[in-house]
Protein backbone atom coordinates (compact mmCIF):
# COMPACT_ATOMS: atom_id res chain seq x y z
CA UNK A 1 0.00 0.00 0.00
CA UNK A 2 1.30 3.47 -0.89
CA UNK A 3 2.50 5.80 1.82
CA UNK A 4 -0.02 8.50 2.81
CA UNK A 5 0.92 11.88 1.32
CA UNK A 6 0.31 14.33 4.18
CA UNK A 7 1.02 17.37 2.06
CA UNK A 8 -1.58 16.33 -0.50
CA UNK A 9 -4.25 15.90 2.21
CA UNK A 10 -3.38 19.33 3.62
CA UNK A 11 -3.75 20.94 0.19
CA UNK A 12 -7.17 19.29 -0.28
CA UNK A 13 -8.45 20.58 3.06
CA UNK A 14 -7.27 24.11 2.30
CA UNK A 15 -8.97 23.91 -1.09
CA UNK A 16 -12.27 23.06 0.60
CA UNK A 17 -11.88 26.00 2.98
CA UNK A 18 -11.16 28.37 0.10
CA UNK A 19 -14.20 27.07 -1.77
CA UNK A 20 -16.43 27.93 1.18
CA UNK A 21 -14.99 31.45 1.40
CA UNK A 22 -15.66 32.02 -2.30
CA UNK A 23 -19.34 31.06 -2.21
CA UNK A 24 -21.22 34.32 -2.90
CA UNK A 25 -23.76 35.48 -0.37
CA UNK A 26 -27.31 36.19 -1.46
CA UNK A 27 -28.91 39.48 -0.49
CA UNK A 28 -32.59 40.19 -0.65
CA UNK A 29 -33.86 43.73 -1.22
CA UNK A 30 -37.16 44.52 0.41
CA UNK A 31 -39.82 46.02 -1.76
CA UNK A 32 -40.46 49.73 -1.23
CA UNK A 33 -43.14 50.79 1.20
CA UNK A 34 -46.48 51.91 -0.17
CA UNK A 35 -48.43 54.51 1.79
CA UNK A 36 -47.56 57.48 3.95
CA UNK A 37 -44.41 58.22 5.94
CA UNK A 38 -43.94 59.60 9.46
CA UNK A 39 -41.17 61.51 11.26
CA UNK A 40 -40.30 61.04 14.06
CA UNK A 41 -41.88 57.69 14.88
CA UNK A 42 -40.89 57.72 18.58
CA UNK A 43 -40.62 60.39 21.26
CA UNK A 44 -39.24 60.37 24.82
CA UNK A 45 -40.51 63.12 27.14
CA UNK A 46 -40.50 64.06 30.85
CA UNK A 47 -43.70 65.58 32.27
CA UNK A 48 -44.83 67.03 35.60
CA UNK A 49 -48.19 66.50 37.27
CA UNK A 50 -50.59 69.33 36.32
CA UNK A 51 -48.47 70.26 33.26
CA UNK A 52 -49.67 70.82 29.69
CA UNK A 53 -47.27 69.67 26.98
CA UNK A 54 -47.58 70.19 23.21
CA UNK A 55 -45.57 68.51 20.47
CA UNK A 56 -45.99 67.34 16.88
CA UNK A 57 -44.93 64.94 14.16
CA UNK A 58 -45.06 65.06 10.37
CA UNK A 59 -46.81 62.67 8.01
CA UNK A 60 -45.98 62.70 4.30
CA UNK A 61 -47.01 61.22 0.99
CA UNK A 62 -43.74 60.30 -0.82
CA UNK A 63 -43.26 61.62 -4.34
CA UNK A 64 -42.99 58.00 -5.55
CA UNK A 65 -46.71 57.63 -4.86
CA UNK A 66 -49.17 58.91 -7.46
CA UNK A 67 -52.27 58.50 -5.29
CA UNK A 68 -54.02 60.82 -2.84
CA UNK A 69 -54.36 59.37 0.66
CA UNK A 70 -57.12 59.97 3.15
CA UNK A 71 -55.75 59.72 6.71
CA UNK A 72 -57.38 59.44 10.14
CA UNK A 73 -55.46 59.75 13.45
CA UNK A 74 -56.48 58.18 16.77
CA UNK A 75 -54.89 57.86 20.23
CA UNK A 76 -54.37 54.38 21.69
CA UNK A 77 -52.66 52.80 24.72
CA UNK A 78 -49.78 50.52 23.81
CA UNK A 79 -47.44 48.00 25.35
CA UNK A 80 -44.84 45.52 24.11
CA UNK A 81 -44.47 41.76 24.35
CA UNK A 82 -41.27 39.76 24.96
CA UNK A 83 -40.16 40.14 21.31
CA UNK A 84 -40.77 43.89 21.51
CA UNK A 85 -43.77 43.76 19.19
CA UNK A 86 -46.12 46.66 19.92
CA UNK A 87 -49.47 45.62 21.36
CA UNK A 88 -52.26 48.22 21.20
CA UNK A 89 -53.98 47.23 24.41
CA UNK A 90 -54.65 48.79 27.81
CA UNK A 91 -52.38 47.36 30.50
CA UNK A 92 -53.68 49.43 33.40
CA UNK A 93 -52.13 52.35 35.24
CA UNK A 94 -49.17 52.83 32.88
CA UNK A 95 -51.49 53.53 29.91
CA UNK A 96 -53.44 56.41 31.47
CA UNK A 97 -51.75 58.93 29.16
CA UNK A 98 -53.90 57.75 26.25
CA UNK A 99 -56.78 59.60 27.93
CA UNK A 100 -54.75 62.78 28.45
CA UNK A 101 -53.95 63.43 24.75
CA UNK A 102 -55.92 65.57 22.31
CA UNK A 103 -55.10 66.02 18.61
CA UNK A 104 -55.18 69.20 16.52
CA UNK A 105 -56.45 67.54 13.35
CA UNK A 106 -57.82 64.01 13.25
CA UNK A 107 -58.12 63.55 9.50
CA UNK A 108 -57.31 65.02 6.13
CA UNK A 109 -56.01 64.42 2.60
CA UNK A 110 -52.38 63.94 1.58
CA UNK A 111 -51.64 64.58 -2.08
CA UNK A 112 -48.47 63.17 -3.71
CA UNK A 113 -45.23 64.84 -2.57
CA UNK A 114 -46.96 66.69 0.28
CA UNK A 115 -46.67 66.68 4.09
CA UNK A 116 -48.77 67.72 7.07
CA UNK A 117 -47.87 68.36 10.70
CA UNK A 118 -50.11 66.86 13.37
CA UNK A 119 -50.00 68.55 16.77
CA UNK A 120 -50.98 66.85 20.00
CA UNK A 121 -51.38 68.11 23.54
CA UNK A 122 -50.88 66.15 26.76
CA UNK A 123 -52.87 67.49 29.74
CA UNK A 124 -51.28 65.79 32.76
CA UNK A 125 -53.66 65.55 35.78
CA UNK A 126 -52.59 66.91 39.16
CA UNK A 127 -52.83 63.41 40.64
CA UNK A 128 -50.89 61.65 37.84
CA UNK A 129 -48.81 58.78 39.26
CA UNK A 130 -45.03 59.06 39.04
CA UNK A 131 -43.33 56.70 36.65
CA UNK A 132 -43.75 55.61 33.04
CA UNK A 133 -46.76 56.37 30.86
CA UNK A 134 -47.14 55.05 27.30
CA UNK A 135 -49.43 55.91 24.39
CA UNK A 136 -49.46 55.72 20.59
CA UNK A 137 -51.00 58.00 17.99
CA UNK A 138 -52.06 55.70 15.16
CA UNK A 139 -52.44 57.24 11.71
CA UNK A 140 -54.44 55.11 9.29
CA UNK A 141 -54.19 55.92 5.59
CA UNK A 142 -56.29 54.84 2.65
CA UNK A 143 -55.81 55.37 -1.09
CA UNK A 144 -58.64 57.52 -2.40
CA UNK A 145 -59.48 54.96 -5.12
CA UNK A 146 -59.73 52.08 -2.63
CA UNK A 147 -63.06 50.45 -1.99
CA UNK A 148 -62.08 49.42 1.55
CA UNK A 149 -63.03 51.40 4.63
CA UNK A 150 -61.21 52.22 7.87
CA UNK A 151 -63.60 49.86 9.65
CA UNK A 152 -62.80 46.92 7.38
CA UNK A 153 -60.98 44.78 9.98
CA UNK A 154 -60.30 41.89 7.58
CA UNK A 155 -58.38 44.02 5.08
CA UNK A 156 -56.92 46.77 7.25
CA UNK A 157 -53.15 47.04 6.88
CA UNK A 158 -52.83 43.94 4.69
CA UNK A 159 -52.81 44.91 1.02
CA UNK A 160 -51.80 47.75 -1.27
CA UNK A 161 -54.64 50.27 -1.71
CA UNK A 162 -56.16 48.93 1.51
CA UNK A 163 -56.09 50.62 4.90
CA UNK A 164 -52.49 51.02 6.16
CA UNK A 165 -51.42 52.03 9.66
CA UNK A 166 -48.35 53.78 11.11
CA UNK A 167 -47.74 54.82 14.72
CA UNK A 168 -46.09 57.64 16.65
CA UNK A 169 -45.02 56.07 19.98
CA UNK A 170 -44.75 58.30 23.09
CA UNK A 171 -42.62 57.24 26.07
CA UNK A 172 -43.36 59.63 28.95
CA UNK A 173 -41.84 59.83 32.42
CA UNK A 174 -44.00 61.54 35.03
CA UNK A 175 -41.77 63.25 37.59
CA UNK A 176 -41.93 62.20 41.21
CA UNK A 177 -40.84 59.10 43.06
CA UNK A 178 -39.53 56.95 40.23
CA UNK A 179 -37.70 53.66 40.60
CA UNK A 180 -35.11 52.55 38.05
CA UNK A 181 -34.08 48.92 38.37
CA UNK A 182 -33.67 45.86 36.20
CA UNK A 183 -32.37 42.31 35.94
CA UNK A 184 -30.41 40.56 33.21
CA UNK A 185 -32.02 37.13 33.30
CA UNK A 186 -29.81 35.48 30.68
CA UNK A 187 -27.04 36.20 28.19
CA UNK A 188 -25.41 33.74 25.80
CA UNK A 189 -23.38 33.33 22.59
CA UNK A 190 -23.90 30.11 20.57
CA UNK A 191 -20.52 28.37 20.37
CA UNK A 192 -20.99 26.34 17.17
CA UNK A 193 -22.71 27.41 13.96
CA UNK A 194 -23.52 25.43 10.84
CA UNK A 195 -25.05 28.51 9.17
CA UNK A 196 -26.28 32.00 9.99
CA UNK A 197 -24.48 34.83 11.76
CA UNK A 198 -22.46 35.12 14.94
CA UNK A 199 -24.78 36.61 17.55
CA UNK A 200 -25.40 37.21 21.21
CA UNK A 201 -28.83 36.84 22.78
CA UNK A 202 -30.17 37.96 26.12
CA UNK A 203 -33.31 38.35 28.21
CA UNK A 204 -33.77 41.29 30.57
CA UNK A 205 -36.56 42.47 32.86
CA UNK A 206 -37.47 46.01 33.87
CA UNK A 207 -38.34 45.79 37.58
CA UNK A 208 -38.78 49.56 38.04
CA UNK A 209 -41.73 51.85 37.39
CA UNK A 210 -40.27 53.81 34.46
CA UNK A 211 -38.79 52.82 31.10
CA UNK A 212 -35.05 52.38 30.69
CA UNK A 213 -32.56 51.86 27.88
CA UNK A 214 -30.80 48.54 27.39
CA UNK A 215 -27.49 48.54 25.51
CA UNK A 216 -26.04 45.58 23.58
CA UNK A 217 -22.43 45.39 22.36
CA UNK A 218 -20.91 42.63 20.22
CA UNK A 219 -17.15 42.30 19.59
CA UNK A 220 -15.53 39.67 17.34
CA UNK A 221 -11.79 38.87 17.31
CA UNK A 222 -9.70 36.41 15.26
CA UNK A 223 -8.58 33.27 17.09
CA UNK A 224 -4.98 34.39 17.61
CA UNK A 225 -5.27 38.19 17.66
CA UNK A 226 -6.62 41.02 19.82
CA UNK A 227 -7.46 43.17 16.79
CA UNK A 228 -11.23 43.44 16.32
CA UNK A 229 -12.65 42.33 12.99
CA UNK A 230 -16.14 43.51 13.99
CA UNK A 231 -17.59 45.69 16.74
CA UNK A 232 -20.67 47.85 17.22
CA UNK A 233 -19.20 49.73 20.20
CA UNK A 234 -19.53 53.14 18.55
CA UNK A 235 -23.15 52.47 17.59
CA UNK A 236 -24.28 49.95 20.19
CA UNK A 237 -27.73 48.49 19.71
CA UNK A 238 -30.24 49.96 22.17
CA UNK A 239 -33.80 49.11 23.18
CA UNK A 240 -36.26 51.01 25.37
CA UNK A 241 -37.73 48.60 27.92
CA UNK A 242 -41.03 49.47 29.59
CA UNK A 243 -41.79 48.56 33.24
CA UNK A 244 -42.64 45.04 34.34
CA UNK A 245 -41.80 43.49 30.99
CA UNK A 246 -39.29 40.84 29.89
CA UNK A 247 -37.46 41.63 26.65
CA UNK A 248 -35.61 39.11 24.47
CA UNK A 249 -33.04 40.55 22.08
CA UNK A 250 -30.50 39.23 19.59
CA UNK A 251 -27.49 41.20 18.32
CA UNK A 252 -25.74 39.80 15.22
CA UNK A 253 -22.73 40.30 12.96
CA UNK A 254 -24.52 40.28 9.62
CA UNK A 255 -21.37 39.74 7.55
CA UNK A 256 -20.14 36.61 9.32
CA UNK A 257 -17.85 34.58 6.98
CA UNK A 258 -18.90 31.11 5.88
CA UNK A 259 -16.17 29.44 7.92
CA UNK A 260 -13.82 30.40 10.74
CA UNK A 261 -12.93 30.30 14.43
CA UNK A 262 -13.48 33.49 16.44
CA UNK A 263 -13.32 34.89 19.95
CA UNK A 264 -16.61 36.68 20.70
CA UNK A 265 -17.43 39.09 23.52
CA UNK A 266 -21.09 40.00 24.13
CA UNK A 267 -21.99 42.70 26.67
CA UNK A 268 -25.45 43.64 27.99
CA UNK A 269 -26.05 46.76 30.10
CA UNK A 270 -29.31 47.79 31.74
CA UNK A 271 -30.00 50.14 34.66
CA UNK A 272 -26.49 49.89 36.10
CA UNK A 273 -26.27 46.10 35.71
CA UNK A 274 -23.72 44.66 33.27
CA UNK A 275 -23.26 41.07 32.07
CA UNK A 276 -20.46 40.03 29.73
CA UNK A 277 -20.07 36.69 27.93
CA UNK A 278 -16.80 35.63 26.23
CA UNK A 279 -16.85 32.51 24.08
CA UNK A 280 -14.95 30.69 21.33
CA UNK A 281 -17.24 30.39 18.30
CA UNK A 282 -16.70 27.93 15.44
CA UNK A 283 -18.48 28.50 12.12
CA UNK A 284 -18.45 25.45 9.85
CA UNK A 285 -20.96 24.44 7.12
CA UNK A 286 -22.50 21.06 7.85
CA UNK A 287 -21.43 19.60 4.49
CA UNK A 288 -17.81 20.53 5.22
CA UNK A 289 -18.12 18.91 8.65
CA UNK A 290 -19.24 15.68 6.98
CA UNK A 291 -16.27 15.84 4.61
CA UNK A 292 -13.84 16.36 7.50
CA UNK A 293 -15.38 13.44 9.38
CA UNK A 294 -15.12 11.30 6.24
CA UNK A 295 -11.44 12.23 5.81
CA UNK A 296 -10.72 11.42 9.47
CA UNK A 297 -12.42 8.03 9.19
CA UNK A 298 -10.56 7.38 5.92
CA UNK A 299 -7.24 8.12 7.62
CA UNK A 300 -8.14 5.86 10.57
CA UNK A 301 -9.19 3.09 8.17
CA UNK A 302 -5.93 3.46 6.24
CA UNK A 303 -3.88 3.28 9.46
CA UNK A 304 -5.78 0.17 10.58
CA UNK A 305 -5.25 -1.49 7.22
CA UNK A 306 -1.56 -0.59 7.32
CA UNK A 307 -1.13 -2.06 10.81
CA UNK A 308 -2.96 -5.22 9.72
CA UNK A 309 -0.79 -5.43 6.61
CA UNK A 310 2.37 -5.13 8.72
CA UNK A 311 1.15 -7.86 11.06
CA UNK A 312 0.49 -10.16 8.11
CA UNK A 313 3.87 -9.35 6.59
CA UNK A 314 5.54 -9.99 9.94
CA UNK A 315 3.70 -13.29 10.29
CA UNK A 316 4.72 -14.46 6.83
CA UNK A 317 8.35 -13.45 7.45
CA UNK A 318 8.41 -15.36 10.74
CA UNK A 319 6.87 -18.42 9.07
CA UNK A 320 9.53 -18.36 6.33
CA UNK A 321 12.30 -18.12 8.92
CA UNK A 322 10.86 -21.06 10.87
CA UNK A 323 10.59 -23.17 7.73
CA UNK A 324 14.18 -22.27 6.83
CA UNK A 325 15.44 -23.36 10.28
CA UNK A 326 13.58 -26.66 9.99
CA UNK A 327 15.00 -27.39 6.56
CA UNK A 328 18.53 -26.77 7.85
Amino acid sequence: MKRLDKRRITRVLFAFCALVMMVPSVAFAAEGDYGIGMSPMKEWIVLNAGEQYTSSFVISNPSTNTTDFHYVANVSPFYVNENYDVVYEDFGSINQMAGWITLSNYEGILTPNSAKEIYYTVNVPEDAPAGGQYAAIIVQSQAMDSESSFNDEENAGLQINQVLGISHIIYAEISGTTRRSGEILSADVPGFLFSGNISGNSTIKNTGNVHGEARYTLQVFPLFSDEEIYTNEEKSKTKTVVPDRILYNETSWNETPGIGVFNVVYTVEFEGVTTQVSKLVIKCPIWLLFIIIFVIFAIIFWLMMRVRSRKKSGGRKKSVEENTEKSE
